[in-house]
């Protein structure tokens, strides 16, 4: 009787120890469960996190590298408040619609405020220099060097910066040459065809006949220009002496153009000996190959690059345009919208971050004022903190794993049935 009720409390017993482990069980598996559901948000989540930390970085980056490059312009060319703010806008303009990014146009407004263009100069200006140099492929500010010197030296304003642009595309486009060697020649010439009264519909006219002689960039230029500024004299079995005025009667000169019309009309009619010796008398034995080059220029290659030129307005554009009419370009145009979009976002998040690194800035400060014994102990803080994280992270899993032993627990009394 003893051993029957002994026996009746143990199955009572373990009646209440099953029930208890299948609690056990229970929680042990709702441990698990939510762990894993944890577990999966954290793994979800860490691209999501790892996008916004990337867009974040990048747009502080993007953002920074073009404030550096405007404060670059602000520097050079004086401007602050509403001045600097409409170039800053002109700028981010020029980046979210062309295939250069807002960064590369405040690069070339740089080079506009060295040849001392004022803001309306630039916002007026900038237009046309960037269609130039995707039309021709040219670097940005490499072009804007070369249409701002070239526009000082020929005295013309800024307002005139895309009508000149617009010159340099027809004239590369319809003579055997580019933009750089053009700049190039220009650089050389524009000063005195400027102070001689020269056009640079003119001067761009000559220099591409020059180059569709194999004569270019540093070639071209200085000396013929000189060799104009005074009245031409031309001596030849077929007409005796024949003199080409190069000035108007009230002083002013006249065309480059016309100039070597008349010229050319002296030239037919000499002999080849005696057009050498002619070219070598006005230009010098340097410049004569050149001078024979305007002089043998066929009448129809006059013909087609003086009419480019005569109406080159919207040239840059249309070319600017064609070039990127492919998906090359509109790649290049996206990269230069995504500058753009990264610069609004930083716009936003901007002034917190700059909050949050002067603080980091004073903190520092505070830091840098310390004792050497303070700045020690820091340290080993510092240290112990280090040490503590992998722990955490062990720990952390340790509990992670109480679940599952839970549920072996509950799972023994089935090993001695």
């Amino acid at each position: 009787v003893e051993t029957e009720n002994e026996l009746k409390r143990l199955k009572s017993e373990a009646k209440n120890a099953n029930s208890e482990l299948a609690k056990i069980s229970e929680a042990g598996q709702v441990l698990q469960n939510a762990g894993d559901k944890i577990s999966g948000a954290g793994e979800k989540l860490l691209p999501i996190t790892a996008g916004v930390t990337a867009l974040g970085t990048a747009a502080v980056k993007t953002a920074s590298d073009f404030d550096s490059a405007m404060s670059k312009v602000a520097a050079v060319s004086g401007a602050t408040g509403d001045d600097l703010q409409a170039l800053r806008d002109k700028a981010r303009e020029m980046g979210s619609k062309t295939k250069f990014s807002a960064s590369e146009a405040a690069e070339a407004m740089n080079y506009m405020a060295m040849a001392g263009w004022k803001t309306n100069d630039m916002l007026s200006g900038i237009d046309g220099i960037m269609n130039l140099a995707a039309a021709s492929g040219e670097d940005l500010a490499t072009t804007s060097d070369i249409v701002t010197d070239a526009l000082t030296a020929f005295g013309l304003t800024a307002q005139g910066s895309g009508h000149f642009a617009d010159v340099l595309a027809a004239a590369s486009s319809n003579a055997n040459t580019n933009v750089s060697m053009l700049g190039e020649s220009f650089k050389y010439c524009a000063p005195i065809a400027g102070a001689l009264g020269f056009s640079c519909e003119d001067t761009a006219e000559a220099l591409g006949l020059m180059a569709n002689a194999g004569i270019k960039s540093t070639q071209s230029g200085t000396s013929i220009m000189t060799a104009l500024s005074g009245d031409v004299k031309f001596c030849s079995a077929a007409f005796g002496e024949m003199e080409i005025a190069t000035s108007n009667s009230d002083g002013s000169m006249r065309s480059l153009s016309d100039i070597l019309a008349d010229c050319r009309v002296a030239f037919d009619q000499m002999s080849e000996s005696e057009k050498a010796s002619a070219a070598e008398t006005l230009v010098g034995k340097n410049a004569m190959s050149g001078f024979l080059a305007l002089m043998n220029a066929a009448p129809a290659d006059i013909d087609k690059l003086s009419g480019a030129i005569a109406n080159c307005d919207g040239t840059s554009l249309s070319m600017a345009e064609t070039m990127q009419d492919n998906l090359a370009g509109q790649l290049t145009i996206l990269k230069s919208q995504l500058e753009e979009l990264a610069i609004s976002f930083s716009d936003i998040l901007m002034p917190t971050i700059r909050s949050i690194v002067s603080r980091i800035q004073e903190l520092v400060d505070k830091l840098n004022q310390l004792d050497p014994q303070t700045k020690e102990t820091i340290a080993k803080i510092a240290l112990v903190a280090a040490a503590l994280g992998p722990m955490l992270v062990v720990l952390g899993k340790t509990i992670s794993s109480v679940g599952t032993v839970f549920s072996a627990v509950s799972k023994l009394p089935a090993l001695f049935s």
